[in-house]
């Protein structure tokens, strides 16, 4: 992505900041798994957002003082001992080409500079922090470490929430932000398709995520969150990721899945007959979820509250299981279909969100009406990631083929 992104994030980051204060984000680190082995590295999105940068231990300091922006870019020193062993650092030049930011300097001189800028006569009145604000139980990390610090030695210091004006700036997405998300899922359709060439009974669900994950390692990619596929009676648990059974013959394999594009996700489901033949019961389920799926991208347009696109599939299911007699009261609806009917999609899989959940304009979002028939061991989801446009609804996943009749052609 060209540099200017960046740059123009944290202008208008800066734009939204109060006066006199100071923004600090940290990349993150990977943590420690066991012995010397740590997980593999995620970089925080909002530093990723606003930088382009996708390293450890670095962190990003935006001061507004008086009117006037300036930025500061703390980044590991160079250490050829640490080089041997774990690669090539990033250098103060190539930090600079990647981010725009032009003030490189030290990150193990941050405490000092920082507690200096907070004790000068220049110092801000806030400063500003990540805070999810999820649950009590939100994980004690840099920003955690850094509010206690501040309200020990700092008492009087105002300390605000980032999370709000990133969410205003993260919603909206740029043309640049749309191609990589398209990008993602073009992985995904490619990866799909070769698990469809290779489906069959007798596979185990781990070998067909297998298919799917090597799909993405040659395509430089890898998946943008634990790769679920549940076959038969699996199908009806939303986030199954165990993997371990048989596919045996006659059941559909929900695959819930999705890659990444520097750091843009994609979130596709799709549900396929193992042998490549729906029988007829479950073309009848799986021809009412894609109808849903239209009603969905019907009811979405700019202004839309999610709860009424929500209600909108909820209402179209109470008609459409009342017609097959598998219900007869609208209530019964949340027995068979107990999730919402999407989210926002970006950076993060679910990806900020506004607080009165109405869509605007260059929201990207994602489309996933299912069916979950424990009983009969059918659970059949559909899932599209959609661009909310002025003009309408862009499916930006329409060439993932999705009908009865294109998957059985397909699978021949």
């Amino acid at each position: 992505m060209n540099r200017d992104f960046f740059i123009n994030n944290r202008k208008k980051f800066a734009e939204l900041m109060e006066d006199n204060s100071t923004a600090v984000f940290f990349s993150g680190n990977s943590p420690r798994k066991s012995g010397d082995q740590t997980y593999l590295f995620s970089v925080d999105r909002n530093f990723f957002y606003l930088t382009g940068i996708d390293r450890e231990n670095m962190i990003l300091l935006i001061n507004k003082i008086a009117g006037k922006v300036t930025e500061l870019l703390y980044i590991p020193p160079v250490d050829e001992v640490f080089e041997k062993w774990n690669g090539i650092l990033l250098r103060k030049e190539e930090a600079i080409e990647l981010s725009g930011v032009e003030s490189i300097q030290d990150v193990g001189d941050f405490k000092t500079q920082f507690t200096k800028r907070l004790c000068s006569s220049n110092r801000p009145d806030n400063v500003y922090i990540v805070s999810y604000l999820v649950s009590e139980d939100e994980s004690y990390d840099e920003y955690r470490k850094l509010s206690h610090w501040l309200r020990n030695q700092f008492p009087a210091m105002k300390i605000l929430n980032s999370q709000d004006i990133l969410t205003s700036l993260r919603c909206t997405k740029s043309e640049e932000e749309v191609e990589e998300i398209k990008t993602a899922i073009g992985y995904t359709k490619e990866a799909l398709e070769f698990v469809m060439k290779n489906l069959k009974p007798g596979k185990f669900e781990y070998q067909v995520r297998a298919d799917f994950e090597y799909q993405l390692m040659l395509r430089n990619s890898k998946p943008s969150f634990n790769t679920i596929g549940a076959s038969g009676k699996n199908a009806v648990i939303l986030h199954y990721i165990d993997l371990q059974d048989k596919i045996k013959d006659g059941d559909m394999i929900l695959l819930d899945l999705g890659a990444l594009s520097n750091n843009y996700a994609s979130d596709i489901t799709r549900t396929y007959p193992a042998n490549g033949k729906f029988t007829q019961r479950q073309k009848e389920i799986y021809d009412i979820v894609l109808e849903a799926q239209e009603v969905t991208m019907d009811a979405m347009h700019v202004g839309a509250l999610e709860t009424d696109v929500n209600g909108a599939v909820k209402a179209f299911y109470a008609k459409s299981l009342k017609a097959i007699n598998l219900i007869r009261d609208d209530s019964e609806v949340d027995k068979y279909y107990y999730h919402g009917v999407g989210h926002p999609l970006g950076l993060d899989v679910h990806d900020v969100a506004r607080r009165d959940r109405i869509m605007q304009e260059n929201n990207v979002y994602t489309v996933e009406p299912g069916l979950y028939i424990k009983e009969e061991g059918i659970g059949i989801r559909i899932e599209d990631d959609v661009w909310v446009t002025k003009n309408g609804v862009v499916n930006l996943s329409k060439d993932i083929i999705k009908t009865t009749n294109d998957i059985e052609n397909f699978m021949k």
